[in-house]
C-alpha cells in the first residue's frame, strides 16, 4: 500500500536516540505506576518474578518472566486482577507471561479478553 502523505510527513523508519530515551522513560514510569496501584499480594507476586511494562510495539504490554512453574501458576491465577489493573492504562494492553526464564513460548492475553477468564474463576 502506497502512503498518500509526502515523505517528510511520514514517521521515521527507525527511532532516533531521543525517541528511544523517551520511550524508555515512559516504560519506567508506567512500570512504577502499575506497581503502586497493585495491592500488596500482587506486589509480592511480581517481586518474585522479573517483570516490566513495555511499549515497544506501541501497545502497553506487561511482561512477566516467572522463575519457576510454581510462581507461573500463581501469576496465572491472578491474570484477571493483573489485567484489570493494566486496563487502566490502555484497553489495548496485553499481558505476556513466560513460565520460566528458559521458555521461549509464552502465554499472552489482551485485557479486552479477560471476560473469558472471569467466568472460569
Amino acid at each position: 500500500m502506497t502512503p498518500f502523505l509526502p515523505w517528510d510527513d511520514l514517521p521515521p523508519e527507525q527511532l532516533g536516540l531521543d525517541d528511544r530515551i523517551l520511550r524508555r522513560q515512559l516504560d519506567i514510569s508506567l512500570t512504577q505506576r502499575f506497581e503502586q496501584q497493585c495491592n500488596l499480594e500482587i506486589q509480592g507476586l511480581l517481586a518474585a518474578c522479573a517483570w516490566a511494562i513495555t511499549t515497544t510495539t506501541n501497545v502497553v504490554t506487561l511482561v512477566i518472566v516467572c522463575p519457576d512453574r510454581s510462581n507461573n501458576w500463581k501469576v496465572l491465577n491472578q491474570v484477571v486482577i493483573l489485567g484489570t489493573e493494566l486496563a487502566q492504562f490502555s484497553q489495548d494492553a496485553r499481558i505476556r507471561i513466560y513460565s520460566t526464564p528458559e521458555m521461549i513460548d509464552q502465554f499472552e492475553v489482551r485485557v479486552d479478553e479477560l471476560s473469558i477468564y472471569r467466568e472460569e474463576f
